[in-house]
């Protein structure tokens, strides 16, 4: 805690004592809570690598007859083989993502990433998973482990049947830039620039609108892939989950946007009613 420069306060704030902005030391405060958690994510890597190191050098035999299964035992809390395996298998992919991204990921996005890397490289992996973040990011909406899952699942069924390893990870990534589910990064050049100018200032309170909805959209067709989910839901549920999304769809179909006056090829259109379908 002291290398943090965290101290838990003699009183918790309240409503009346922290409102508003953070001040200079909220900021810091929060900052090295963040640095903490991002410490936390890159120890996880880190083991992997120092299991490794261990393992390929029969570093755990101690006095000649400990076995690999009784080190993970006594050393690391009777951690399971398979969960070693695991680290030392992703502690490579996890290194690159936080050297290209300047922050380590969840340890649940890199699970869903590992397809990707292993059919393309660690490097393209980072890059492509870096771009998906900061699109995110910059669109507002959060980066879940459901939707790597979901854009990587689409990218390796692209490279079915290729056996050639380099023509493999061509289709990979462009499957993975061209999926139609999630923003790239141009959007991310956009977005800022648009910061930078003010522009976003007295947005269309539609455009505004349609944002939440994709984000709405986005967090349905994840939850609908949720396999643990699926696997305790009824017929019923999934029925009635069903005919709710379809009433929202058909009330979504009948709004209309309207406009007083709109310019179409210098002339001007009054009252134009833009209604889809």
């Amino acid at each position: 805690m002291e290398h943090w420069g965290l101290t838990l306060p003699d009183v918790d704030a309240t409503q009346d004592s922290a409102h508003g902005p953070l001040d200079e030391d909220e900021q810091r405060q929060l900052a090295e809570a963040h640095r903490a958690i991002d410490n936390a994510r890159t120890a996880r890597w880190m083991l992997g690598f120092s299991l490794e190191v261990v393992r390929r050098r029969r570093l755990h035999r101690g006095d000649g007859t400990r076995t690999w299964d009784q080190y993970l035992l006594q050393e690391h809390d009777g951690m399971s083989t398979s969960e070693a395996d695991r680290l030392q298998k992703t502690w490579r992919l996890a290194q690159t993502v936080q050297k290209e991204l300047g922050r380590p990921l969840p340890d649940s996005h890199l699970h869903k990433l590992r397809p990707y890397a292993e059919r393309t490289s660690n490097d393209e992996a980072a890059r492509a998973y870096a771009a998906l973040y900061w699109a995110h990011q910059n669109g507002g909406v959060r980066l879940v482990a459901n939707q790597v899952q979901q854009r990587v699942k689409k990218a390796v069924a692209a490279a079915k049947g290729v056996s050639d390893p380099a023509e493999r990870s061509q289709a990979v990534s462009a499957a993975w830039v061209s999926a139609p589910d999630a923003p790239m990064p141009t959007q991310r050049e956009d977005s800022v620039s648009r910061k930078d100018k003010g522009d976003d200032r007295g947005a269309d309170p539609v455009d505004v609108a349609l944002k939440l909805l994709e984000g709405a959209w986005r967090a349905v067709e994840a939850a609908t892939e949720d396999e643990a989910a699926r696997k305790v839901r009824s017929g019923e549920e999934a029925q009635r989950q069903q005919a709710g999304i379809r009433r929202i769809g058909r009330v979504l179909a009948k709004v209309k946007v309207e406009a007083d006056t709109d310019t179409l090829d210098g002339d001007v259109v009054v009252d134009a009613e833009l209604v889809e379908g």
